[in-house]
């Protein structure tokens, strides 16, 4: 590593800290989650430990938190050193990419290009926060930089070991087989077909039988392909229109942000963008490179059809386009023109992520503050044995240190939500209009908003709205005793 990148490290270490408190420990739920698996996984065991009884936990693969399992153990609850963890991962996925770049670019294109990564509002906001997709972004990383030590192997025994290396991928996110599989249609490529099945049937079958024990726990099918079927079968699948949102996302919003909104702008900025890393695919020199390119256009399929949408599904993929787009500019107008449209991604962004520091030091400036006063009086009011219910259940058992369900979707009538209650044990449910964003939007697996779930539970017998703060936009209600 020479001295300009391991300066350039350090740099984005600061930044990433400095940002460390934009968003908090279980703001989006998932980070709850994992948070929580991580620890389930220290005992022996992956469980929703926050539910009574520690059922099996089957909404969330276990990659992450076996990765985040030695921070865990170590933190004793310090969000400080968890985030540390999160911010050292991202790092080392930084410095791994490096490493991929300098074989298809110049050393100082890479610098440039990794510090456009790092200076995206998108990757310093979230660097971090508990997510998968950071580390989901290391495990590519670091196969890719590996590949080349493989590549030359003809014999099965190292790609055998690899793609059951690569199955740890497949259990971070829900789409992490396509790096599996991106790896092993680089070697199909090059008419490897052996190669190839020793990556991605080992992958496969680690994947597979996970979700065999989950399918066995649960007695259902995996949850997300349950939201997808539904949303295909419902019609609610919009591949154009989500094409069109993760566009303008990862090359205006992540990358060349304008510092005035304008729609007309923007849309000119995404077609470039795409078009630029269109051409940048072409002629890539390295196993390593063409891996990567396979792995961005597989990676992102299944978040197409996905029906919620998130501009964080594309962190593990936001690095490749970078790279295409810097060999894009490269192949139109030299080393010159690709140097000053990574600078211009860094000067666009920093404006933006500017204001990411600002969130991270001023509570107040949060796009999603954190309802202390709300976890606060449950705290204070619940008794240590109470059960809450809340759609983001894993997000209310660290406020308030109370176990907690998940307010199924189902429970959209009086019947229904009293019927919950009854076996569950939940005597409490808090009602919030937070994280509206990732709520598909019709079909069974639709939620309802804060209005409507107050509504509801107005209409069950003997509930009692016991708290509300307008400000933190919180609801707490409690439910009636249910009938021995």
């Amino acid at each position: 590593m020479t001295r300009r990148r391991a300066l350039l490290l350090a740099a984005i270490a600061a930044l990433f800290w400095l940002c460390r408190r934009a968003y908090w420990l279980g703001c989006f739920n998932d980070d709850a989650f994992y948070l929580i698996g991580a620890r389930s996984l220290l005992t022996g065991r992956f469980a929703e430990l926050q539910a009574p009884g520690a059922p099996p936990l089957v909404a969330y693969l276990p990659g992450w938190p076996l990765l985040l399992a030695p921070a865990a153990a170590l933190s004793g609850g310090s969000a400080e050193i968890l985030s540390a963890y999160a911010v050292g991962l991202h790092l080392a996925a930084l410095a791994l990419l490096g490493a991929v770049f300098d074989r298809e670019v110049s050393p100082e294109l890479s610098d440039l290009a990794l510090a456009a990564i790092a200076v995206s509002p998108l990757v310093a906001s979230t660097a971090a926060t508990l997510l998968s997709d950071g580390p989901m972004l290391f495990c590519a990383a670091a196969a890719l930089a590996l590949l080349p030590r493989v590549w030359a192997r003809r014999e099965p025994a190292p790609w055998l070991g690899f793609g059951l290396a690569l199955g740890l991928a497949a259990l971070v996110r829900p789409n992490g087989l396509t790096l599996a599989a991106a790896i092993a249609a680089a070697l199909a490529l090059e008419k490897r077909p052996r190669e190839a099945a020793s990556v991605l049937l080992p992958a496969a079958a680690v994947l597979g039988a996970w979700l065999a024990r989950d399918a066995a726990a649960a007695g259902a099918p995996w949850n997300y392909w349950s939201e997808a079927s539904s949303a295909v079968s419902g019609g609610r699948v919009g591949l154009a229109s989500n094409a069109a949102f993760y566009a303008r996302e990862l090359f205006v919003r992540a990358l060349w942000r304008p510092p005035f909104p304008a729609a007309p702008l923007a849309a000119a900025v995404a077609l470039a963008g795409a078009a630029l890393a269109v051409l940048g695919l072409r002629g890539l020199r390295s196993p390593s490179g063409r891996a990567a390119a396979f792995f961005a256009v597989f990676y992102l399929l299944p978040v197409l059809a996905y029906d919620r949408r998130a501009s964080r599904y594309l962190i593990p993929v936001l690095p490749f386009a970078v790279l295409a787009v810097c060999r894009g500019l490269s192949r139109l107008g030299g080393r010159r023109a690709a140097a000053s449209g990574a600078a211009l991604s860094v000067a666009l962004s920093a404006w933006a992520t500017a204001g990411v520091v600002r969130a991270s030091l001023d509570p107040s400036r949060r796009v999603l503050p954190k309802p202390e006063r709300a976890a606060a009086w449950i705290a204070a009011h619940a008794p240590p044995d109470a059960v809450l219910a809340a759609e983001y259940d894993g997000r209310w058992s660290l406020l308030a240190g109370r176990r907690a369900v998940h307010l199924s979707y189902d429970a959209r009538t009086p019947e229904a939500v009293a019927r919950l209650a009854a076996e569950t044990g939940a005597s409490l449910v808090v009602v919030e209009g937070q994280g509206a964003a990732l709520r598909p939007a019709g079909g069974p697996f639709a939620a309802p908003d804060a209005a409507e779930l107050s509504r509801l539970l107005a209409a069950v017998p003997g509930s009692v709205r016991v708290f509300a703060d307008p400000g933190e936009g919180v609801e707490v209600w409690r439910l009636a005793s249910p009938r021995p």
